[in-house]
């Protein structure tokens, strides 16, 4: 029986990869970051069901690929020159939010309908930074790597 619950549970693992790759892929090309029609996107590192760390070329390029993040957090995507790990493409995900936050944070202080929007942004990303980087930080999410 337990078997079949970890059958189950691995399909439904692997429907919510896919569906996230998907989601990233499309959400990277909305934003003007790929421009190619056909893209190659894989994961690297996966915490079940909340956060997918994978890596994104168009398959035309051979090696340069970008580093991508989506799940529970704002899809959101890194050159590849600044990490060689998931763990070290999350640090800096929790950096860049960190540092988009804090440019935003506080530039006005009317409370205009767009001004509250922007800080329940900033807010959101700066809670989304430091959630990652606790992950980062703790040895045991990144020992216990779930192979996508």
């Amino acid at each position: 029986m337990d078997q079949n619950i970890d059958k189950l549970g691995r399909k439904e693992l692997e429907a919510w990869i896919k569906t996230n790759l998907n989601t990233a892929v499309h959400k990277l090309m909305d934003k003007g970051k790929i421009d190619s029609l056909v893209i190659e996107a894989r994961p690297a590192w996966v915490l079940p069901f909340q956060i997918l760390i994978g890596k994104i070329r168009a398959k035309d390029q051979s090696g340069d690929f970008e580093w991508f993040i989506c799940g529970e957090v704002p899809t959101d995507y890194l050159e590849a020159a600044v990490a060689e790990t998931p763990r070290d493409a999350a640090r800096h995900f929790s950096m860049k939010w960190q540092l988009t936050a804090s440019r935003y944070q506080g530039k006005d202080t009317n409370q205009d309908p767009s001004q509250i929007q922007q800080d329940e942004v900033v807010n959101n990303l700066i809670s989304h930074s430091q959630a990652l980087y606790t992950l980062v930080e703790d040895d045991r999410v990144w020992l216990q790597q779930i192979n996508p």
